[in-house]
């Protein structure tokens, strides 16, 4: 990879033969694969209204613009409730839920959060696991379903899962297979995967800045196919041998200990807090701040040096103290020169700034 065009951050290109370690495979219970974790997730709305009567979609406030657009698109009962997502400890009040028919759908943020599930009678619980994928969370949940988007974490083009934990007191089974939507000839979603696999195989061989721009508009248009597409399409047989190939990597043992790398080097500051657990892994190197002015100053410092952090989420009304957060990715493909360089980065803008 040739990081000094391409730079550091931006989606994952792919494992350049690395043989990565690899997971015990862990039991699920019933599983699905899908194209994109918003699939996953009305897959499962719909799998739930097929047995009951749902009063109310609760989503969290915070949460991926993009997805609540596309999920406004596709349901009308949807509300919000308030967490929140800078603090791995802070709990979700489950008093504001009033039906047994609601469907409230949890976020553990950046793999970092332990969703307290009530006991006796509550609503219906989906936990989303799309920035901690087998992680601790995950893998233990106690919801009644869950989901993750996978290429968020996996070196794949698209890819999500479904699937119904071990310890789900939910009488509702997860397979249902008329749910799907049928089409006749082409797969509906091959063009958006070609699409991104081709953006993902010109960053991998990116080395003069012409191949940069290129890849990142074939990346954007893959995006913004999957984003016009509202139909839930099963997986076929080679894209779900793609996405499996990788399903059961350890991408979270690299995360943890390249962010606890990190955090050990950065300088104490006021301009932002780090989002951390002493023993889970995060996302990545979570920046979170008061000041949005404050978060462009240290974003345009880092693209200035070739780092290319993720604004997660931008149009999000937060009542918090830190209210911006950006993501630094912290994975598989950094050793502790990038890190290092990172590092030096973001010490020499904190330094500037005092």
């Amino acid at each position: 990879m040739q990081k000094d065009i391409i730079g550091y951050g931006s989606f994952i290109e792919g494992t350049y033969g690395r043989k990565l370690p690899q997971v015990t495979k862990p039991d699920f219970g019933e599983t699905i694969l899908f194209y994109a974790g918003r699939y996953a997730l009305k897959y499962l709305i719909k799998r739930i209204s097929a047995d009951t009567d749902i009063d109310t979609i609760w989503m969290p406030q915070y949460y991926c613009p993009f997805v609540k657009e596309w999920m406004h698109h596709e349901f009308d009962t949807i509300k919000y409730y308030y967490v929140d997502p800078f603090d791995a400890s802070s709990k979700i009040d489950w008093s504001q839920f009033k039906s047994t028919n609601d469907v409230v759908m949890v976020n553990n943020y950046w793999g970092l959060k332990d969703t307290d599930i009530p006991d006796g009678d509550r609503p219906i619980i989906i936990e989303d696991h799309s920035h901690g994928w087998l992680s601790e969370g995950s893998l233990n949940s106690k919801a009644d379903f869950c989901f993750a988007s996978l290429r968020k974490t996996l070196p794949i083009p698209m890819g999500g899962i479904a699937w119904k934990p071990k310890a789900s007191k939910s009488n509702i089974c997860l397979n249902k297979s008329d749910i799907f939507d049928g089409y006749a000839g082409v797969n509906p979603m091959n063009n958006a995967w070609n699409t991104i696999v081709g953006s993902m195989q010109l960053k991998e061989n990116c080395s003069e800045h012409h191949q940069k721009e290129r890849y990142l508009e074939q990346y954007m248009n893959g995006e913004l196919m999957v984003r016009s597409i509202y139909d839930v399409y099963e997986v076929s047989a080679p894209h779900a041998d793609f996405i499996n190939q990788h399903i059961h990597t350890d991408f979270n043992s690299f995360k943890k200990r390249n962010a606890d790398y990190t955090f050990s080097k950065l300088h104490k500051n006021n301009a932002f807090k780090i989002v951390r657990h002493e023993t889970k892994a995060p996302f990545g190197l979570l920046l979170a701040f008061k000041s949005l002015d404050t978060l462009n100053e240290l974003k345009k410092h880092l693209v200035t040096n070739q780092i290319y952090p993720a604004l997660l989420w931008p149009k999000n009304d937060l009542t918090t103290t830190y209210t911006y957060l950006l993501n630094i990715h912290m994975d598989y493909r950094f050793d502790t020169n990038d890190l290092d360089y990172i590092i030096t980065t973001i010490n020499n803008w904190i330094t500037s700034n005092k």
